[in-house]
Order: C-alpha cells, then structure tokens, then sequence
C-alpha cells in the first residue's frame, strides 16, 4: 500500500503542476488587436499606451484594457426641444467619431460624454430655428450640429455629425399635414385654371381662323365626317335640303322642279 501511494503521489503532483502551468499560460497573456488601442495599467496606475500585440499579464497586478481606434458611430436618444415658435418636439442625432486619446477617453467614460454633448447641441441648434426651418433644412444641419458640439471631445475626434428622427405632437403633425394638403389643392387649382386659360386661348385663336377662312370650316367638317364614318356613318343635312311638302290635288301639275328634287 505505501508503495502505491509512493508511486502515484509523484504522479498526482506532476499532474496539478502541468494543469496550473497551462492555465497559467492561457490566462497569463493579453491580446491587443490592430483596431484597439492597449492601455496598460499596473496596481490601479496607468503605465503607458501599448501597441497591437501580445503582452504577458501575470496575476492581476498588471490589467490591459482595449479601447476601439477605427471610427465608431454614436447614436443617440431623442432630446426634447423647442422650437424659435415655441413648438415642442422631439429630435436625435448620429454622430461618427474617432478615439484619439485612449487614456482620456476611457477614465473619463466617453460615450456619456459625447451623448451629454450632442443633447446640448441639439437643444441649442432648435431654439434658434423654428420648426418649418428645421424640416426643410434638416440634410444640412449635420455641419452646424459638429460646429456646435466641437472638434474634439474627452478625447474623441468628431468625424461627422446628422440630425436624426423628427418626432411631431400628434396635434403639430395634423396641422401640417392641413398646410401641406391646402397647398397641394392650391397648386392643383392652378393648374386646372392654367389649362382652362390655355384651351379658351386655343379655342379662341381657332375661332379667328375660322371666321376668316369659310373654306376652313367645311374641310374641317369634312375630316370630322370622315374620320367618325368608321364608327357609325353620319349624315349631315343643310335646311336648303329640305323641301317642304304640300298636298298636291289630282288636277294640279307637279313643278319640273320639284320633280327632279324628287328623283
């Protein structure tokens, strides 16, 4: 029996040895990839920023945080505002950003930075604008939203910077939906009186002619006659083709006239 436990305690030890040593080397190495940045901190302290690579992390006094270098959008919620006319309503805003300096950006927390820092801008750039202005100039508001945000914040560089949703009141939505309808009828009033100008101004210029030309009405009813003959045949009488009849009595000569009318 004790040789047993002699001959299977060495075994028992190597065994945990070997187990803590790979675990060791599994954990004991950080990997910082080419789109982070490393940030080496030892006891709590910030040490340096480190490169993409592989660096060796034993125990726990030495942590490597990653932060994100390559551009990173922001989106944030919506902020609620009024407008220069004292209309409320509600607007977001997507920003694109690049971390420029890791360590100011990670232990000052920046996406609640940049987020505080796009709300103010929001609210500030809606103030000064009323609310049909904001609609219409919304695609070119995103330079005027960077302006007012800055360059750079807690170590972030602004790329770009847009207006997002626009969200109305159901009672502001309704009224414009009115104006832009009453608009739309407006302009198709017009055009309707544009084209009844137009077919008078036809109608009146083929009158002229018509009234100068005689020969001109009679081709014209010709090609109407011709044109329709196709569908139904139509027979167009002037009242010299009428002939008014009388009784005839049996002693009375019928006119050589009349009889070739007849025929």
């Amino acid at each position: 029996m004790d040789s047993l436990v002699s001959t299977l305690l060495p075994l028992i030890v190597a065994a945990i040895v070997v187990t803590l040593s790979l675990r060791l080397r599994q954990t004991a190495w950080t990997t910082v990839s080419a789109w982070n940045f490393g940030l080496d901190y030892r006891d709590g302290r910030f040490v340096k920023v480190l490169e993409p690579g592989r660096y060796f992390t034993p125990g726990s006094r030495r942590v490597i945080h990653a932060v994100r270098r390559t551009e990173q959008v922001l989106a944030t919620p919506p902020v609620e505002a009024t407008s220069k006319d004292r209309l409320p309503f509600r607007l977001s805003a997507y920003l694109t950003y690049r971390v420029v300096e890791p360590r100011e950006a990670f232990e000052n927390d920046f996406a609640d930075k940049l987020t505080y820092a796009a709300r103010v801008a929001l609210a500030e750039i809606a103030a000064g604008l009323s609310l049909e202005e904001l609609l219409s100039e919304r695609p070119a508001l995103g330079e005027a939203l960077k302006a007012t945000i800055g360059e750079t914040v807690c170590g972030c560089r602004i790329e770009k910077a847009a207006i997002g949703e626009v969200t109305l009141p159901p009672e502001i939505r309704r009224l414009f939906s009115e104006v832009e309808r009453a608009r739309l009828e407006g302009a198709a009033a017009l055009e309707r009186a544009r084209g009844e100008q137009a077919a008078l101004r036809s109608l009146a210029n083929s009158a002229r002619m018509l009234k100068g030309n005689p020969e001109l009405m009679n081709l014209r009813l010709l090609q109407s006659v011709s044109g329709s003959a196709k569908a139904s045949p139509t027979l167009v009488l002037s009242p010299s083709a009428f002939w008014p009849l009388s009784p005839v009595r049996p002693d009375e000569e019928v006119p050589r006239e009349s009889q070739d009318d007849i025929r």
